[in-house]
């Protein structure tokens, strides 16, 4: 088996430290390269920040599930490089058909995740958004890429392996937008014993008439179906704290209407939201506080109890 391998990825590069400076003062986030190999930028050249700093790293691992190295970012919170015995509950969020890691990134996330952290209406939290391509997160029919595995088993392993985590399905929340709403459904029922926390945002539903030829046959297709899989484990999917939200003028509203009231017909509790707006980025921006909202109070209901939590 080949072991992860880290690299830093440059994320300014022709405009270097005086972005860098400039970000630092602005945001007062800290990207570095995350490997312990020291800073991305010398002390020198960018102003030493606080010890509660968050930080945000852009790095590569190799997946045995896909056969080749993906990359990924981490959102290390305020606090956690001045608490080594600290530890934390994982968001793991997905992009979007056509979207990449940096989709999540671009809607607000980190910076309304330290924002919200530094006025304690959430717990301190890793975020981890990966890269997933255009495979839907779903390990593909007839021998395809495995991108579920590669989440499920490559991704949180090494994040468990390399980061201060809380290594239980209490601490892991898996959401994402579009095919990555589906993507954290589908991960997740699937593997019950990895996350605790759902969230779906627009959704897309697809049926088999609709679906891409690598989610197989009938039955292959049920198998990593949300909609199929909840309609068979009634007990499994209220295992979970699910949330789904949509836009009013969302393609994808009428799918993810009838999933919510399945999921009511079945007596599986849900927070389910319309909102005003469509299958796009402002929608997304508009709630991005709202997801996280939610899943910081999913995820601290959970661990309140957990030695070595810091959100306690």
């Amino acid at each position: 088996m080949k072991h992860a391998r880290w690299r830093e990825r440059s994320l300014w590069l022709s405009r270097g430290v005086v972005v860098a400076a400039a970000l630092v003062a602005l945001t007062g986030v800290v990207f570095s390269d995350g490997g312990g190999g020291g800073p991305a930028w010398t002390a020198s050249e960018v102003p030493t920040p606080g010890p509660s700093a968050p930080t945000i790293q852009e790095l590569t691992f190799w997946s045995d599930a896909l056969g080749k190295e993906m990359p990924f970012t981490v959102y290390l919170p305020q606090g956690y490089g001045s608490s080594p015995d600290g530890r934390y509950p994982v968001l793991y969020m997905l992009h979007g058909l056509g979207g990449d890691q940096g989709q999540w990134a671009r809607q607000g996330l980190f910076t309304a995740a330290s924002d919200l952290i530094q006025r304690d209406e959430i717990p301190p939290l890793i975020i981890v958004t990966p890269e997933g391509e255009r495979g839907y997160w779903v390990d593909h029919a007839n021998s395809g890429p495995r991108y579920g595995a590669y989440v499920t088993q490559d991704l949180v392993s090494t994040i468990d392996s390399r980061y201060r985590t809380m290594p239980s399905r209490d601490a892991r929340a898996i959401g994402g937008l579009s095919m990555g709403g589906h993507g954290a459904l589908q991960l997740a029922l699937n593997n019950p014993n990895e996350f605790s926390v759902i969230g779906a945002h627009s959704v897309a539903l697809r049926r088999q008439s609709q679906a891409f030829d690598f989610f197989g046959d009938k039955q292959y297709f049920e198998t990593h179906d949300p909609v199929s899989l909840c309609k068979k484990d009634h007990a499994l999917t209220r295992r979970f704290k699910i949330w789904l939200d949509i836009g009013d003028a969302d393609p994808w509203y009428r799918a993810a209407e009838a999933f919510h009231q399945q999921l009511d017909s079945q007596g599986i509790p849900h927070t389910w939201n319309v909102y005003e707006g469509g299958h796009n980025d402002a929608y997304w921006q508009a709630h991005v506080v709202d997801y996280l909202r939610f899943y910081g109070q999913a995820l601290e209901s959970t661990l309140a109890p957990a030695e070595g939590y810091v959100g306690q």
